[in-house]
């Protein structure tokens, strides 16, 4: 969805533009030529009733669904408006639901209830007959489903802030079991796996983090975050992002400095907050707290509420991988900032995980 969003057209008029502009043959084989799209069923109905149309252009309806588009008309601001505003914003909505105005919507290819759509409107938009839904659904889409589909919405057409933050302690070296490889390996892999579901416009950085790492301090930065396709020398973030994900090595002895590390990395999270993006914090850890110098888990909780604003929101997402990590952990460690905890028995979950973890954080009415 994210690569498929990068070929999104600013009207209608723009994609269609991109189909071969005649029938001889001359432009049907160019790569800059698009032969199928995904358009509204009013933009097919429109370009094959235009005289140079040709009516050349077929569409289907997917077996497994498609979205409904509505252009849904509602007052906003009804305590601001003046009684006559009000009154003539009634009278054009009653106008519109006229049958004659209706009528007149359906001559221009519009679907205007959930009647059964005239045939004819249909086979003029280019659809063969008869269409696989017909009907309306039986039930409506669940209150999860929307808004599932918000949020995969919302980081499509957003581009995302995510600072990754990778458990580096000795622990990581421990084998997963029937893979012949270890938790780092294999999180490792999955890390990579993640990275090649953003664009150039995502911004992505790597910390990691085990006890006395550097200095005095459990965590370093491994790479800054910033946009992916941002060229420094011969290569981009992209590439360097590869390299330090490929790099990652557990620590010997070291053990996990979870509690200062995600104090630290949320604050410079939320210190460099980018508007107009989706920003998180994804910390990696396959245990628990085991640095006795740390800020307490109460004291951590505290400071994280202190650092969330409503008006610079950072997404803290924890996941507990393997069988030492703590799920409990995650979640009450997210939770102070209305974040997420997700556990995997497998590191090779969590590419997966983490892009649900995102959804589910970009859906409207599950941000904290």
């Amino acid at each position: 969805m994210k690569a498929l969003s990068q070929r999104v057209s600013d009207s209608d008029g723009q994609v269609l533009d991109t189909l071969p502009r005649d029938s001889s043959g001359t432009e049907q084989g160019n790569p800059k030529r698009n032969q199928a799209l995904v358009v509204s069923e009013q933009a097919a109905y429109t370009y094959n009733s235009a005289a140079d149309g040709g009516g050349s252009l077929d569409f289907f309806h997917p077996k497994d669904g498609s979205p409904r588009l509505d252009y849904p008309y509602t007052l906003l601001d009804q305590t601001g408006l003046t009684t006559d505003e009000s009154r003539a914003a009634i009278r054009f909505m009653s106008y519109l639901r006229d049958p004659r105005q209706l009528r007149l919507l359906e001559r221009y290819g519009f679907r205007t209830s959930d009647d059964e759509v005239p045939e004819a409107l249909v086979a003029r938009a280019g659809g063969s007959s008869p269409q696989p839904y017909a009907a309306p659904p039986a039930r409506p889409a669940s209150e999860v489903a929307l808004q599932e589909a918000l949020g995969v919405w919302t980081i499509t057409v957003q581009s995302a802030r995510i600072t990754t933050v990778v458990d580096a302690s000795a622990s990581m070296s421990e084998p997963v079991p029937g893979t012949g490889r270890s938790r780092m390996d294999v999180t490792r892999a999955s890390l990579l796996q993640a990275l090649a579901t953003f664009t150039p416009d995502d911004e992505i950085g790597l910390w990691d983090f085990s006890t006395k790492l550097d200095g005095d301090k459990d965590y370093r930065v491994r790479v800054p975050t910033e946009r992916l396709g941002a060229r420094k020398g011969d290569g981009t973030q992209r590439d360097r992002l590869t390299a330090a994900f490929s790099g990652l090595a557990p620590v010997p002895n070291g053990a996990t400095g979870l509690y200062d590390t995600t104090l630290a990395a949320y604050r410079a999270a939320t210190a460099s907050y980018t508007k107009g993006k989706f920003n998180a914090l994804v910390v990696l850890t396959d245990g628990v707290n085991d640095d006795p110098g740390s800020v307490s888990r109460a004291e951590l909780t505290a400071r994280l509420e202190q650092l969330t604003s409503p008006a610079r929101p950072v997404t803290l997402i924890v996941i507990a991988v393997g069988p030492d990590a703590d799920r409990k952990e995650a979640d009450r460690i997210a939770e102070a900032t209305g974040g997420s905890g997700h556990e995997v028995t497998d590191p090779s979950q969590i590419h997966s995980v983490i892009l649900q973890a995102i959804v589910e954080a970009a859906s409207p009415g599950t941000q904290g």
